[in-house]
């Protein structure tokens, strides 16, 4: 099969108070990839973080395992380790970009890719501040190297990466070119990334190889502080969906009560490109994440965040389905897929129901209902001052699923009782 054009796409937001409402931290991602590779969104209990006391066996590499480790929700392909987004019990949610740099990544060895950076910082972090850390202590340690397509998927190669790290009192942007990389905060306002580099000199932490490497590269003098995105973008890289992006969170933050049903319309535009539709043979956007956080200082219940999955292509059509973190929660196995080696067939059942559903069916006002009754009542708990029972939400994402899979089954003229 011959090699594709590398995809270049995916888009990462954030909004932060005062522009939301109820002072929520609002995170959300669109996870561009071809069009034939399915993704699926699992739970990673702490049993399974330290199954190997060792080490982790990451996509291609293996690295030491830590002694603590935390419970993550993840987003990712189905075929690799690694995820294209997630969130932990802690509320820490981490989303990454393909950025494409001056240094060239086909000819380097097997190392971490982007997902499972994003995947090991969402397992040992904490807080926003310690996943950026985690996160420059594996670019630095291990370098990026490794295809991030799937053999049989007919793209190839990779990408240096840059991460949006969010939780409930912080956020941060982390920008990458093989084994060096900047961070700077986030401190209000509204953030995205897309496949470009955003941070130029305003950066606030640093590499110590930073400099050092970009001299060896011969890409900076060092008469200046060194800019990123001057000295590291490919001149051929454009950045039209940041630019269409940024417009949408400066029009959907004017009233100042920016929601989850705005981050969701955003993850939905697809005029912009942000929303990638296509064919199999395409990159398009083969799923979504919207989390909510609610700053520390605002909590009042046990629910104090909600993460939003679609785990299928097109969030136009596809429902963002709600997690919520308890002592026993449980995901199911609606969404998560069957080992199989090197094929594409890693379909899960919800993946399969919407591959069988008619238009009709997908496109259809029941699925829509759904999905806003749901949302709204999830939320409207995250502002409550009543004492909210975790317990309650133990198989909410798995009740949901199961609910979607359901109306996608039942012919769009079918009463419902």
């Amino acid at each position: 099969m011959t090699n594709k054009s590398l995809a270049r796409s995916c888009d990462t937001f954030v909004v932060l108070p005062p522009l939301t409402d109820s002072n929520f931290h609002i995170f959300g991602k669109n996870s561009d990839r071809p069009g034939n590779e399915v993704q699926e969104v699992i739970f990673v209990s702490k049993e399974h973080t330290t199954e190997n006391k060792d080490h982790v066996h990451c996509t291609y590499i293996q690295v030491p395992q830590v002694s603590t480790t935390y419970r993550c929700v993840l987003s990712k392909p189905a075929w690799c380790w690694g995820a294209e987004m997630g969130a932990n019990e802690h509320g820490v949610c981490i989303g990454n970009e393909a950025v494409f740099s001056k240094i060239s990544y086909h000819t380097r060895d097997k190392a971490l890719t982007g997902l499972d950076i994003v995947r090991l910082a969402l397992e040992r972090a904490s807080t926003a501040k310690l996943a950026v850390e985690i996160i420059g202590d594996l670019v630095v340690k291990y370098g990026q190297g490794g295809s991030c397509y799937d053999p049989v998927s007919g793209f190839s190669s990779g990408y240096d990466n840059s991460f949006l790290v969010v939780d409930s009192d912080e956020a941060w942007v982390v920008e990458t070119c093989d084994c060096v990389w900047v961070a700077k905060q986030i401190k209000e306002g509204y953030y995205n990334i897309s496949n470009v580099y955003t941070i130029e000199d305003d950066y606030t932490i640093q590499s110590n190889n930073l400099e050092t490497f970009a001299k060896e590269k011969k890409l900076w003098n060092g008469k200046e502080k060194l800019n990123i995105a001057k000295t590291f973008q490919t001149s051929s890289c454009g950045d039209g969906r940041l630019q269409a992006g940024q417009k949408l969170l400066e029009n959907l933050t004017k009233n100042g009560n920016f929601s989850v049903f705005d981050m969701i319309s955003i993850l939905r535009d697809d005029e912009s490109s942000i929303c990638m539709l296509g064919d199999s043979d395409d990159c398009i956007t083969t799923a979504s994440q919207v989390s909510v956080l609610l700053p520390s200082n605002k909590r009042t219940s046990q629910i104090d965040a909600c993460h939003f999955f679609t785990g299928t292509p097109n969030p136009k059509t596809s429902l963002f389905k709600p997690f919520i973190f308890t002592d026993n929660v449980e995901l199911g196995p609606l969404t998560v897929s069957t080992p199989i080696e090197i094929t594409l067939q890693r379909v899960h059942p919800l993946y399969s129901a919407r591959q069988k559903a008619s238009r009709e069916q997908i496109e259809g006002k029941r699925l829509k209902d759904f999905e806003h009754e749901g949302i709204m009542e999830i939320i409207g708990k995250l502002k409550s001052s009543d004492e909210n029972n975790a317990d309650t939400f133990e198989t909410l994402f798995h009740d949901t699923v199961a609910a979607e899979i359901e109306l996608l089954r039942e012919h769009p003229s079918t009463k419902r009782s």
